[in-house]
């Protein structure tokens, strides 16, 4: 009496979707969003930027692009084959910086955020500025706006540092 109630229960069980015994996943979807590493880095060396060759560590390529006097990096993650659908923009920046300047920035701007990195021994202080974007088209194209709102980010923030470290001028009388 047994058996034919197990059998109805397997055959229910069968039908039912995701309740089978064994399934095999669909195969993963090839993304087309986003942009191949050479590809970017051949895109920013036809504008006239120094492009390093790409590292990789830790799982993530990066280019150096030796833009004077604001060098910067560009890091590829969330890479699939070819493409990668989710880039970051960053600056490293040293000398003498404050967490209030810092916190002043992060406060009174968009898009580009600031942290601080506090001073090793025997160092000065300094701060990583960062800029996330997710590639929601296909090639180069689509880098032109962000990295025109970085760059132009990136030199206003360098800016206001400059001017925070410049002697308050005399009164006038």
């Amino acid at each position: 009496m047994r058996l034919p109630v197990l059998l109805s229960a397997l055959a229910l069980a069968a039908a039912l979707p995701g309740a089978a015994l064994a399934q095999t996943p669909p195969p993963a979807a090839v993304s087309t969003n986003g942009v191949s590493v050479a590809d970017a880095k051949a895109w920013l060396t036809s504008l006239g930027g120094s492009v390093g060759e790409p590292v990789q560590r830790d799982g993530v390529t990066s280019l150096h692009i030796a833009d004077e006097p604001l060098p910067w990096n560009l890091t590829f993650y969330a890479c699939g084959p070819s493409l990668c659908d989710d880039i970051q923009y960053s600056a490293i920046f040293s000398g003498p910086i404050t967490p209030d300047q810092i916190n002043n920035w992060n406060r009174d701007n968009r898009f580009l955020k600031a942290f601080f990195v506090p001073a090793a021994p025997g160092g000065e202080a300094g701060a990583v500025v960062q800029y996330d974007v997710v590639l929601t088209g296909a090639g180069t194209g689509q880098l032109q706006e962000p990295t025109v709102v970085w760059l132009q980010l990136l030199r206003t923030f360098a800016q206001g540092l400059v001017l925070a470290t410049e002697p308050a001028a005399p009164p006038t009388q």
